[in-house]
């Protein structure tokens, strides 16, 4: 999906706050994985499958919260933060 197709999809989930997602990147295509609930404990296998990803796929992957991440939910804001977080 494109990058502004994501931003919409996760607009409501990153401004509860209540799920961190890995974003990466397949070739041109933006893509989304649910990381783990928002909690102390990480999850094992979540964790492997962030490796996973970020070593097999894309290696900016980057896992991302909606409350620690970005200071908006703007659509526009949103697709930006994604951006500046994988550099």
């Amino acid at each position: 999906m494109r990058l502004k197709e994501l931003a919409e999809k996760l607009q409501s989930d990153l401004e509860a706050g209540t799920l961190n997602f890995i974003i990466f990147q397949q070739g041109r295509q933006w893509k989304y994985e649910v990381y783990d609930s928002n909690s102390d404990c990480v999850n094992e296998e979540a964790e492997k499958k962030y490796l996973t990803i970020k070593n097999m796929v894309d290696d900016k992957a980057v896992i991302v919260n909606g409350k620690n991440d970005f200071s908006s939910y703007d659509l526009n804001y949103i697709q930006k933060q994604i951006k500046n977080l994988r550099k």
